[in-house]
């Protein structure tokens, strides 16, 4: 696998811009040509010998795994076994895991970020000016602009002066035309505060101007302000305080062009103190004398009479015999321009203007197109100081409607969109150019100047620098007002497709903080919390703006610590290590490689032993990815290779070392993986065997342990036993996680599965609801509070306290989204315990409110949820209950319908069979109440149920839900006059009462003696 391409010489070039050093290209050509002969390594001449150990540099991509051109084979390890040959499975391209990307916070960090996860990254910034190479075309013009000035005087023509004196008799020396030079371009860049967000802007301008081929330099320069107001010109935004130094500034008239062959372009908001004072407009007259300028502005047309450049549109003019100069008639019927001022263009940085302005100033002849322009005098006045603000600050209210009534179309939905993002600058671009394309910079410029933001403090300046705003208290949320649910979510999507498509292929780039999150994997920045922040919580807290694929940023991600040992071994649990931050697949497949040749040396070896675990750890992994998961067969096979390898591992490693204990928790995590897959409870046994060897004092192993048999208790048919082993294994691995201070996720995560525990041991009601208080107190995030609700409902429930088990439902319910699946099966739930209540109390109100809540859970199901069968179930057993006791017809009609469609559809056969059953009883009722059903259709109903509820996990030895739909067959039989039928239809019932009542599981007696008298009767003579 290759890494990406990266622009080096870009990246060169913007750090050295960055670092204010003022040199030309011939200087960087010279300094990158001399690199290889100061590097040893890279010498061309370098002989044979050691290579000297590579240097790491922290920015450039981690060298995970060495780099081999395709079908190359990697060189083994010293002493290593040899790769196995032969061809391996073709591996299709796999979607990595997700990486989240959180803005840091305006201030710098105070110490380097956590290592859980989290790591500093570099993300694309995204383009100011929206058609970067439609603006550079608008350019061409200046291909052929000529300055007016005569051309420089050529070299001595020898024969025409000899020719001359020859004539004349007079020596006058002659010479050739010279050729014109082409044109140079300079952009002056106001170094005011106010223009510190318009930098990439300017970077955007000289990039266009650079690859235009029009100008034989491109210059850029930074107008700054001298203590005392004379106007400095540099070539840093951040001048040197040594005189006579390269960054030092110089007076601005040493960069006059008397010969008119440089164009220079101010970029500024004309509202900066040079400005105010009347210095910059000065400067401009001054310069417009000799050669071509312009103003570049980034404000909209309607903020311009509040700069001190107000510009007015008209007709500008270029006539060649006047010297070139400008002229300039207004469309308006204002006042003439004062004696001498003289017009300078005013610019938007947009395709129309800027072309403009190239073709007036490259045409023929006299040229006229239309344009703007502010007048400016040789002794321009400085503007009045604005009076001081008095009064409080407006609300979020009033500043919200001043900028809806003078806002564009186009800076209201960006101001609408920015609201669900964190406000820094390069976040802010990539939301405009994901969700906005055709805005530019003059719409940010009305969001921020809107006086709805405010600026952060903050020392970066560049143009990946992180400029901060915040919106004004009550602003952000007014505006979300207008952002419903579903837009914020594609203002995710859009930015993170947008950052995937321009990962790694500029050199402009801003910082930020990436997370990869596995499934049940948590860090700090996921929880909220900064990881740069200081316990004193000076920091900000990292806010998510993208996400994209693990890949996407795979070379940038630091390597884990090297504590995995050398050779091919260590490298593959590096990858390993790698993959747990990353869920890039392709670092198991790579990792898979390294580890294969020593999985298969013998395995009572340490080297047989360590291969067999890495590999079966790998392999595990491997099987939760997309691409295996998607192949129910690959997964099997993958789980069961993985199985045995662990195993082998497991047994062979020496009781009570760490390869040992490493082996008991991957093999138990391997066999709940397959129990997830085919619910064979054979499978959690066998993790239960390898976790019990563990010692007792191990707070991650006993843990485990308490897990597995949780998940035993709540799938066999007698819990009680697994339960409370459950239970005090819990209770345990709390105190053990306790004790080591773990982080407040794990252990409130490891109390909830306490409770649970408790709950299905029957353990006193008291004991459960401390356990979640104590949760409760510990949960952070909603998750979490999610899972308590739940189970304190649960709780409550058992312990038939309706109100407050209605009050836990309620809140868990405002906890999930409109059209969460977490919610529907909540409601589902919720809807199932009414219905359990309703039974029990035929008086209570719990009837009509399970139907309201099964109605919203099937309403908000969608067709291919798996859980929707069993809201179609529960709800129309809501309804046949309802007839009974209100005998409303169309309630019957409606359940048959739900409970068919419930059995035709269920992913389980225990739900089928429930189905079935409900069925058949509904159809019965319906038989005898409105007579339109045949019998006929009852009996495939209870045939059904039978059927499924011997094939649903457990029903093969002996069935509630067989023996009663045998029952209910055999009544139906009997009554259709098919006495044997009916009989062999109670027998099988009879039967499956029997195999129950034989390992003392809990049935109803009285269905059991029903049965049995049937039986009796009908076997008489």
């Amino acid at each position: 696998m290759k890494a990406p391409p990266e622009p080096r010489l870009g990246q060169l070039i913007a750090r050295l811009r960055a670092a204010t050093w003022d040199l030309t290209p011939e200087e960087i050509a010279d300094a990158v040509w001399l690199a290889q002969w100061v590097t040893p390594a890279a010498r061309p001449d370098a002989g044979p010998g050691p290579e000297p150990a590579p240097v790491r540099d922290p920015d450039a991509p981690p060298a995970t795994a060495p780099v081999t051109a395709p079908g190359t084979a990697i060189a083994p390890a010293p002493g290593a076994p040899p790769a196995p040959t032969g061809g391996g499975p073709v591996r299709h391209a796999e979607r990595s895991g997700p990486v989240w990307l959180y803005a840091g916070g305006p201030r710098p960090p105070r110490r380097e970020p956590a290592r859980d996860g989290a790591f500093p990254i570099r993300v694309p910034m995204a383009a100011s000016l929206p058609g970067l190479l439609d603006l550079q075309r608008s350019l061409r013009p200046l291909r052929g602009y000529r300055t007016l000035a005569e051309p420089p005087r050529g070299p001595l023509d020898e024969e025409a002066t000899a020719d001359r004196a020859a004539r004349t008799g007079i020596l006058e020396p002659l010479y050739r035309r010279g050729e014109r030079r082409a044109a140079a371009m300079q952009l002056l860049m106001d170094a005011s505060p106010s223009m510190v967000v318009w930098e990439l802007m300017l970077e955007e301008l000289r990039q266009s101007c650079a690859q235009l081929g029009a100008f034989s330099d491109v210059q850029v320069r930074y107008l700054h302000r001298a203590p005392d107001g004379t106007p400095l010109i540099g070539t840093s935004a951040t001048p040197g305080r040594t005189p006579g130094s390269a960054h030092h500034p110089r007076p601005a008239d040493q960069f006059r062009d008397p010969t008119g062959r440089r164009l220079t372009l101010v970029i500024s908001d004309c509202v900066g103190p040079l400005w105010q004072e009347g210095r910059a407009q000065r400067l401009l007259h001054h310069w417009s004398l000799t050669s071509p300028l312009a103003v570049v502005q980034p404000l909209p047309p309607r903020l311009w009479p509040r700069t001190a450049l107000p510009a007015d549109a008209g007709l500008l003019t270029r006539d060649p015999g006047s010297g070139g100069r400008l002229g300039f008639a207004p469309e308006g019927y204002g006042p003439p321009p004062p004696p001498g001022a003289l017009p300078v263009p005013v610019l938007l940085p947009t395709r129309e203007a800027l072309g403009a302005w190239a073709r007036l100033l490259s045409g023929p002849g006299r040229t006229t197109v239309r344009g703007a322009a502010g007048w400016v005098l040789p002794a321009h006045p400085a503007l009045r100081p604005p009076a001081p603000a008095t009064g409080p600050a407006p609300a979020a209210g009033e500043l919200l409607r001043a900028f809806r009534a003078s806002a564009s179309p186009g800076a209201l939905r960006l101001a609408v969109h920015l609201a669900a993002v964190p406000l820094a600058l390069p976040v802010m671009q990539v939301v405009q150019r994901a969700m906005l394309p055709d805005t530019g910079p003059m719409e940010l410029a009305e969001v921020l100047l809107s006086g709805m933001l405010w600026q952060l403090p903050g020392p970066e300046r560049g143009p990946g620098a992180g400029h901060w705003y915040e919106f004004a208290d009550g602003v952000r949320e007014l505006l979300l007002q207008s952002l419903d649910q579903g837009a914020a979510a594609l203002v995710l999507k859009h930015c993170s497709e947008y950052v995937e498509r321009h990962f790694g292929k500029g050199a402009r780039n801003f910082s930020a903080l990436a997370v990869a999150r596995l499934s049940g994997r948590t860090t700090e920045a996921e929880e909220g919390r900064h990881p740069d922040a200081g316990e004193d919580g000076g920091g900000t807290e990292p806010e998510l703006f993208a996400e994209v694929p693990a890949r996407v940023v795979r070379w940038y991600q630091p390597l884990p610590a090297d504590t995995g040992g050398n050779g091919e071994l260590g490298e593959a649990e590096r990858l390993l290590r790698l993959w747990h931050l990353q869920a890039d697949p392709t670092l198991l497949h790579e990792a898979r490689e390294h580890a294969t040749p020593y999985a298969r040396q013998p395995a009572h070896t340490p080297e047989g032993v360590r291969g067999r675990l890495v590999l079966g750890g790998i392999l595990r992994a491997l099987a939760g990815t997309e691409a295996v998961r998607r192949d129910a067969t690959a997964r099997t096979a993958t789980l069961t290779e993985a199985v045995a390898l662990l195993t082998e591992a497991h047994d062979h490693a020496e009781p009570g070392s760490t390869p040992h204990t490493e082996a008991a928790l991957e093999l138990a995590s391997a066999h709940h993986a397959r129990w997830q897959d085919d619910g064979d409870t054979a499978h959690l046994l066998a993790a239960e065997r390898a976790l019990r060897a563990l010692p007792a004092d191990d707070p991650t192993g006993t843990l485990r342990l308490g897990r597995v048999l949780l998940a035993l208790a709540q799938v066999v048919p007698d819990p009680q036993a697994y339960a409370v082993d459950a239970a005090a294994e819990l209770r345990a691995a709390c105190d053990l996680l306790e004790a080591e201070d773990a982080p407040e996720p794990q252990l409130c995560a490891a109390l909830l599965d306490r409770a649970t525990a408790l709950r299905l041991s029957a353990a006193p009601t008291d004991e459960t609801l401390a356990v979640l208080d104590r949760a409760g107190r510990l949960a952070a995030d909603d998750p979490l509070r999610l899972r308590r609700l739940t189970e304190l409902a649960r709780a409550r429930t058992a312990a038939e306290a309706w109100a407050g088990a209605d009050d836990a439902y309620t809140a868990a319910v405002d906890l999930t989204g409109p059209y969460s699946p977490w919610r529907c099966a909540l409601l589902a739930e919720w809807g199932e315990s009414l219905l359990r209540r309703a039974r029990l109390d035929p008086a209570s109100e719990a009837l009509a409110r399970a139907e309201s809540v099964l109605r919203e859970a099937f309403a908000i199901s969608s067709g291919m949820d798996p859980g929707r069968p069993r809201v179609q179930l529960l709800l129309g057993r809501a309804l046949v209950l309802r007839f009974g006791r209100q005998g409303f017809p169309p309630d019957l009609y409606e359940s048959v319908h739900l409970l068919e469609a419930a059995a035709r559809h269920a992913p389980d056969a225990r739900t089928r069979a429930e189905s079935w059953l409900d069925l058949g009883t509904a159809r019965l009722t319906l038989h005898d109440e409105r007579g339109p059903v045949a019998l006929d259709s009852v009996v495939a109903a209870f045939t059904a149920a039978v059927r499924e509820a011997r094939d649903a996990p457990g029903g093969a030895s002996g069935s509630v839900l067989a023996a009663r739909a045998s029952h209910r067959l055999g009544e139906v039989l009997e009554r259709m006059g098919r006495p044997v039928a009916a009989l062999a239809a109670h027998r099988e019932a009879a039967r499956e009462w029997s195999e129950l009542t034989a390992r003392h599981a809990d049935v109803p007696w009285a269905e059991v003696q029903a049965t049995r008298e049937h039986v009796s009767r009908l076997s008489e003579p």
